[in-house]
């Protein structure tokens, strides 16, 4: 289901309901080179390849999944966060990033309080600071590739733990894409 047809769609999803990717414990870890390589080369950002979103369903795995956007609606609902429209407002409102897939919407579940499905204001001020990143797997690319910042570490696994890092790097990264339009323009 696709973020136009959330704010459309009435329907309930009962039936033939995608679970989501079943999330580990929460924990730290630092990605190698080698591990992070489908994602951090060979495709462009916001080039979605079969191999690409595989890469994001491991890279989202410890911090809570991603969840097709029929799903979370109906968990939205259950936990009295709203109606169907909710979800397509917090995307709307740039609170959310969320990615399509073949059809469907997918939402990094890291976003969302895990208790009472809230929506958490540290993703959304890292989003904020990610100037030029606009589609929803330009931004996922972001926050699961190894940071040099953040010591090697995944933005998306410390963004709990220290924001103020990711905001940083997040800031970096802005500048650091101001810079190379600079240098390319003067060239």
């Amino acid at each position: 289901m696709s973020i136009a047809m959330l704010e459309t769609s009435d329907r309930q999803q009962a039936g033939g309901l995608r679970m989501p990717v079943p999330a580990a414990p929460l924990r730290g870890r630092v990605v190698t080179a080698s591990g992070e390589a489908a994602v951090a080369a060979g495709d462009a950002p916001d080039e979605p390849s079969s191999r690409r979103f595989i890469a994001l369903l491991e890279a989202y795995r410890a911090t809570g999944g991603m969840a097709p956007g029929n799903f979370l609606c109906q968990s939205l609902q259950q936990h009295q966060r709203g109606e169907l429209g909710a979800l397509a407002r917090l995307v709307e409102d740039r609170r959310l990033f969320v990615l399509d897939w073949r059809g469907d919407s997918w939402i990094p579940m890291f976003q969302f309080d895990a208790d009472d499905l809230s929506c958490k204001a540290g993703p959304a001020r890292v989003r904020a600071e990610l100037a030029g990143l606009d589609s929803g797997w330009a931004i996922a690319s972001w926050f699961a590739r190894p940071n040099a910042q953040l010591g090697g570490r995944l933005p998306v696994d410390i963004v709990g733990l220290d924001l103020g890092a990711v905001v940083d790097a997040a800031r970096c990264r802005g500048t650091a894409s101001e810079l190379q339009h600079s240098i390319v323009a003067h060239a």
